[in-house]
């Protein structure tokens, strides 16, 4: 039996989501409030010291890190097979996922505080928000997040964090230009790791970055992405419908500041 302690807007877990169901196995879910702070209760720290989602537990066996997990359950489910045959396409799928987990993530986190998620702070008290960020294991994940929700666009990280999406994009681009998927003809593990950061920018509307001609390998890409049968299920659907419409209109009121900023035309 598979527990997951998951969150449907998280970009960590939606990488477990895909990949258990890739593998066409069923899980339990447990939902985790990000916003009231479920993940700092004494008992999901007790799963997971770092205070994060995903968790999977597994006949009684506890994995933390999305790219542990979703390698964890490779090795046990080997088929449907989503490690690519060969050292160096397995290199190189290790290469995009620690590629996510060096400065996509982080990135991903300033992006979102920024546009939208900052107004459901905003209509907290200060003390309510200084309990949450007091009870934060990572100070400095806690100090990027009160920058962003008191500067939304103007937050020191949030530049950064738009020329590392910028360049994202571009590699994305060169890798698929003359294959279907990241590693290469088949969907794999580096697609999975990358998929939820790209759901992302595609939520807050900033799709300007590749659509209009000006990514289109990395266009298709991201139709054939969408086009896997269980995306809908465990990843677009997966959020509410009006979360949707907050997030899309959040991220057009910023659509021009970005344009801007990344001298799109």
């Amino acid at each position: 039996m598979f527990v997951l302690y998951d969150n449907f807007a998280s970009v960590a877990a939606q990488k477990v989501r895909l990949t258990l169901a890739e593998k066409g196995t069923q899980w339990q879910s447990v939902e985790i409030d990000l916003r009231n702070g479920e993940v700092m209760r004494p008992d999901y720290l007790e799963l997971n010291p770092r205070g994060v989602v995903p968790t999977l537990v597994h006949d009684g066996q506890v994995i933390t890190e999305s790219n542990v997990i979703i390698e964890y359950l490779e090795e046990l489910m080997p088929q449907p097979a989503l490690r690519p045959e060969g050292a160096l396409a397995r290199a190189r799928m290790r290469g995009w996922m620690r590629r996510m987990d060096d400065d996509i993530h982080r990135a991903t986190g300033n992006i979102s505080m920024a546009i939208y998620i900052r107004h459901a702070h905003l209509k907290k008290s200060q003390a309510e928000r200084d309990a949450y960020f007091a009870a934060m294991p990572d100070a400095d994940r806690a100090v990027r997040q009160q920058a962003a929700i008191a500067l939304g666009l103007d937050a020191p990280a949030f530049a950064p964090s738009l020329r590392a999406f910028s360049m994202l994009v571009d590699e994305i681009e060169r890798a698929v230009a003359k294959q279907d998927w990241l590693c290469g003809d088949d969907f794999s593990l580096a697609d999975i790791a990358t998929a939820p950061y790209i759901l992302r920018l595609d939520m807050l509307a900033m799709d300007t970055l590749w659509s209009r001609g000006r990514r289109p390998a990395m266009e298709h890409w991201w139709k054939r992405v969408q086009a896997r049968s269980c995306w809908p299920r465990v990843m677009h659907d997966a959020f509410p419908s009006a979360v949707r419409e907050q997030m899309r209109q959040r991220g057009e009121e910023a659509r021009d500041r970005i344009v801007d900023a990344l001298g799109l035309e």
